[in-house]
């Protein structure tokens, strides 16, 4: 998993929140750096490492919403989004392996049983509905992927980027403004 770039020496604790806000930029080019990956549907680990960088982000925003200004309601929407489809998927890409897993010991055990007791080939019981759950998941990652592209693409990234980098400029400049008076 994706360690997030430590803040310390990016915060003034003796100052007012707002002249922290540039953590954001921090937090946000974390979660931009994983974009590259989205369009592969192998790319697991780095679709769940950008999950992870959403989440840090989605949390900084929340601390940091008053000072930022008007539109970072909707910025922060946009990024609880992104860490919800994302874990959707990820949920589905966990759970598909274990699923194969818990399928081959119940095929293995089921054949030992089989043998044990000579009775013939082993029913496979538990693997009918494993499979079929297996697919349901699988076909369900699939259509939460393609889901979550298409809103990725719709937004666009880049224009989020911008936006939100904005806001943290904007209120970097109203500071400068305050001490300049």
């Amino acid at each position: 998993m994706a360690k997030g770039v430590p803040i310390y020496k990016l915060t003034y604790p003796d100052q007012p929140l707002r002249f922290s806000a540039p953590v954001l930029l921090v937090r946000l080019n974390e979660m931009m750096e994983w974009a590259a990956a989205i369009h592969d549907p192998a790319c697991v680990a780095e679709l769940h490492n950008m999950r992870i960088a959403a989440k840090r982000l989605r949390y900084t925003m929340e601390l940091f919403l008053p000072t930022i200004g008007p539109g970072a309601k909707g910025l922060l929407k946009t990024v609880e989004e992104i860490q919800e489809q994302i874990g959707a998927i990820h949920d589905c890409d966990m759970l598909v392996p274990q699923l194969q897993d818990t399928m081959e010991r119940e095929m293995k055990r089921e054949r030992k049983r089989a043998l044990k007791e000579g009775n013939g080939p082993p029913p496979f019981l538990a693997a009918e509905g494993l499979v079929a759950l297996m697919h349901n998941k699988q076909e369900e990652r699939n259509r939460r992927y393609q889901d979550f592209l298409a809103f990725w693409d719709a937004l666009p990234p880049e224009d989020f980027a911008e936006r939100l980098t904005g806001l943290v400029l904007s209120a970097a400049q109203e500071d400068t403004r305050c001490e300049d008076n």
